[in-house]
């Protein structure tokens, strides 16, 4: 008994040890991508416009800048980086949920965005 209570902590730790290290990996890694211009230009020009208005020309082409940027960031990144992006914008709800959105209106891997407010 006493070896597998061993046997889990030990699990438990470099489990803990290798989250810790992608987190210092991924900061290190957004860190080097931010500012992400065109993603800040769309959301600027998102809170312009109103958020269920159809994109424009410029709004648009911001959006594929943006998309570009973002595949810049290694898939297991991409959440911090939009978290980070989320910082830097207005506390505003639809703005937030927008930003949140980025990834999945680029076609790549939804983020899971109320864990980014705990």
């Amino acid at each position: 008994m006493a070896k597998l209570a061993v046997l889990i902590l030990l699990i438990a730790v470099a489990t803990a040890s290798a989250y810790s290290y992608r987190g210092d990996e991924c900061e290190s890694e957004v860190e080097q991508q931010m500012p992400m211009m065109s993603c800040m230009k769309w959301a600027e020009s998102k809170m312009r416009s109103g958020p269920y208005r159809h994109r424009g020309g410029e709004e648009e082409e911001h959006l594929e800048q943006c998309c570009s940027e973002l595949r810049r960031v290694s898939s297991e990144c991409r959440c911090r980086a939009v978290k980070e992006m989320m910082m830097e914008m207005p506390q505003q709800v639809e703005m937030q949920r927008m930003m949140c959105s980025l990834p999945t209106m680029c076609r790549m891997s939804p983020c899971n965005c109320p864990r980014f407010f705990d």
